[in-house]
């Protein structure tokens, strides 16, 4: 599971990311496999970075221990893994 941080409050799985499209300048259609389509008012650029692993969109390790955490609560994480 790679979690990327499109926008402040916009995390994505990249591993269920079908397409990613400019949809003008400054706003991009990310359609999911599961058929879920996103409109997020960022670039694709912006998009294609998070996705790719720039460091500006990395999660940090805090963050992926409160989201680590907050799964294992909640159900959702049955496997264990190592931050960066």
């Amino acid at each position: 599971m790679k979690l990327v941080k499109i926008k402040e409050d916009l995390y994505l799985n990249s591993d269920f990311i079908e397409s990613v499209e400019a949809d003008g300048e400054e706003s991009t259609l990310i359609t999911m496999i599961s058929g879920g389509i996103f409109s997020p008012n960022v670039s694709i650029k912006k998009v294609l970075d998070a996705i790719s692993g720039s460091e500006e969109h990395l999660i940090n390790n805090a963050d992926m221990k409160i989201l680590k955490s907050e799964s294992i609560t909640s159900g959702h994480l049955n496997q264990s893994f190592d931050c960066f």
